[in-house]
C-alpha cells in the first residue's frame, strides 16, 4: 500500500494513485458491511424473522441520513480537493469548516424532530401492528445518534480528500470492530433486543468520528477546522452534492416503495425475505462504492489542474474495473448463497418455514444481478459529480436509482407478483446503462471529455 506522503496526484501513474486510494477505502466499507451484515447475523439468529423484517422497514432512514451528509459532505469535499490542486488550501478549509458545523448542528435539531414523530415514522414506513413496537424501539436510537451518522462519514470523505486514505481506512475499521463486539454485549449478553444493536450501530459510527475529528483539530493535513463560516461555501457544495445527495433519497423511495409492495404481496415474510438480501447485499454494493470513490480524489484534484488527459484515463480506467468487479460480485454471491443466507435463519427454521431458504436464495440470484452494471452506473455519477457536472451527473444517478427501476417496480409485480419487484432493480441499472451511454457520448463531443479541451 502507498504511504500518503508520496503521493504526487499530478504525476503519479493513474493506476497507481487509483489502488492508493481504492485499497484503504475497500478495506474500510467491507469493514463497514461486514458490520451492518453481521448486525443482521446477530439480530437473525437471536430475535428471528419478525426484528429482520423491521429492520428491513427501517432501512429507508439510513439513505436519508446518508443523503444528508452528502448533501454538503461529498460536494464540498470534490470543491476542497480542487482547491488543493489550484494551491488555495485557506479557501479548502473554509469549506470544510462551514460544511462541517453546519451539518453538526442542523443533524442534532433533525435527529430530535424524528424521535418526536417516530410513531407516525413508523407507521409511514409500512409496520404492521406486530413490527410497530420493533421498529420503533430500533429507530429512536438512530434518530437520537443521527448526527453521529452523519458526522462520521464526512469527516472520512475529507479525511481521504486530505490525502489520508489510511487514516479514514483506520477509523472505519475500528468503528467496525467495536459495533461488532458491542452488538454482541448488547444482544446476547444484555438482552436489549434491537436497542441493542441500534446502540451498537450509532456507538461504533461515534468511535470513528472521535479517531477522524482528532486529525482535523490537531492540524496534522491540509484540511483542519477553522473560525470561519462561508454560507456561499455551503450552498456551493449542496449544488455539486445535489447529484450523489439525490441517489440516496432514490434509494430511500425505493426501498419504501419495495417494502409497501412486498408487504401488500407477502406480508412480513417478504419483508423478512427483502431484509436479507439488503443485509447481504450490502457488500458487494459498498465495494463497487470504493471503486467510485477510489477516482474522485484523483479526478477533482486534475481537474482543478487542468489535467484532462490525466481525468479521462482515471474514468476509463473506474469504468472498466468497476464491471469486472460487478461480475466476480455476482459470481461470488452465485457460488456463497447457499453458506451465507443459514446465518441469518434460526435453527428451528426448517420446521416452520421449510422452504424460505430456497425463495431467499432465489430472490437473490435475481436481485443481485443489478451488481454487473451498477459499478459503471456508480462510477459514471461519481466522476461527473467530482469533475463539477453536475447535470451529467444527476442525470444518470436518477436514472439507476430510481426512475427505471420505479417503471419496473410498478408494472412488474403485478403480472409477476414478488419476482417481479426482484426484476426490477436489475432491468432499471440495464436501462441506466444506456443513459450513461448517451452523456459519455455528449460529453466527448461536446464537454469535459472532447480532445481540444
Amino acid at each position: 500500500m502507498v504511504s500518503n506522503a508520496k503521493l504526487n496526484l499530478k504525476s503519479d501513474s493513474v493506476i497507481r494513485l487509483f489502488f492508493s486510494y481504492f485499497l484503504p477505502s475497500l478495506v474500510a466499507m467491507l469493514a463497514l458491511s461486514t458490520y451492518s451484515t453481521i448486525d443482521g447475523i446477530f439480530v437473525g439468529k437471536k430475535l428471528g424473522e419478525n426484528a429482520l423484517a423491521a429492520i428491513g422497514l427501517a432501512w429507508p432512514i439510513f439513505p436519508v441520513l446518508i443523503a444528508f451528509e452528502l448533501l454538503f459532505g461529498i460536494g464540498a469535499a470534490a470543491m476542497s480537493s480542487y482547491f488543493l490542486g489550484k494551491g488555495k488550501a485557506f479557501r479548502a478549509r473554509i469549506i470544510f469548516s462551514s460544511v462541517f458545523y453546519f451539518a453538526a448542528i442542523s443533524s442534532v435539531v433533525g435527529g430530535i424532530l424524528l424521535f418526536y414523530y417516530s410513531d407516525s415514522i413508523s407507521l409511514y414506513l409500512g409496520a404492521s401492528e406486530t413490527l410497530l413496537p420493533l421498529v420503533k424501539e430500533y429507530t429512536e436510537i438512530i434518530y437520537l445518534g443521527a448526527f453521529i451518522i452523519v458526522l462520521h462519514p464526512i469527516l472520512d470523505t475529507f479525511a481521504i480528500n486530505d490525502r489520508q486514505p489510511i487514516l479514514a481506512m483506520v477509523a472505519m475499521l475500528v468503528g467496525a470492530v467495536m459495533n461488532v463486539v458491542l452488538n454482541y454485549l448488547f444482544i446476547f449478553v444484555f438482552d436489549w433486543g434491537l436497542s441493542g444493536s441500534a446502540l451498537a450501530t450509532v456507538m461504533g459510527h461515534g468511535i470513528g468520528m472521535l479517531i477522524l475529528l482528532q486529525h482535523f483539530l490537531r492540524k496534522r493535513g491540509d484540511l483542519y477546522l477553522i473560525r470561519a463560516f462561508d454560507i456561499y461555501a455551503i450552498l456551493m457544495a449542496t449544488k455539486n452534492g445535489i447529484p450523489q445527495s439525490s441517489a440516496e433519497i432514490s434509494v430511500s423511495i425505493m426501498m419504501l416503495l419495495f417494502n409497501h409492495i412486498i408487504g401488500g404481496i407477502s406480508g412480513d415474510r417478504g419483508l423478512s425475505i427483502y431484509s436479507v438480501l439488503m443485509y447481504v447485499g450490502i457488500i458487494p454494493f459498498t465495494i463497487l462504492l470504493s471503486v467510485a470513490q477510489g477516482i474522485q480524489p484523483i479526478a477533482s484534484y486534475n481537474y482543478g489542474a487542468k489535467l484532462i488527459d490525466r481525468v479521462r484515463s482515471v474514468f476509463t480506467f473506474g469504468i472498466i474495473f468497476g464491471f469486472f468487479v460487478g461480475v466476480f460480485m455476482y459470481g461470488l454471491s452465485y457460488y456463497f448463497s447457499p453458506y451465507i443466507i443459514p446465518l441469518f435463519l434460526q435453527e428451528n427454521i426448517n420446521a416452520r418455514d421449510s422452504s424460505l431458504f430456497y425463495d431467499i436464495r432465489d430472490s437473490m440470484m435475481i436481485y443481485f444481478m443489478s451488481y454487473i452494471l451498477l459499478g459503471i452506473n456508480m462510477v459514471s455519477a461519481i466522476f461527473f459529480q467530482s469533475i463539477q457536472r453536475t447535470l451529467g451527473s444527476l442525470i444518470i444517478t436518477l436514472s439507476y436509482t430510481l426512475i427505471f427501476a420505479l417503471i419496473f417496480a410498478l408494472i412488474l409485480p403485478k403480472i409477476f407478483g414478488f419476482v417481479g419487484v426482484m426484476y426490477s432493480y436489475p432491468l432499471g441499472n440495464l436501462c441506466a446503462c444506456f443513459v450513461v451511454v448517451l452523456v459519455i457520448l455528449y460529453e466527448c463531443k461536446k464537454g469535459v471529455l472532447r480532445n481540444e479541451v
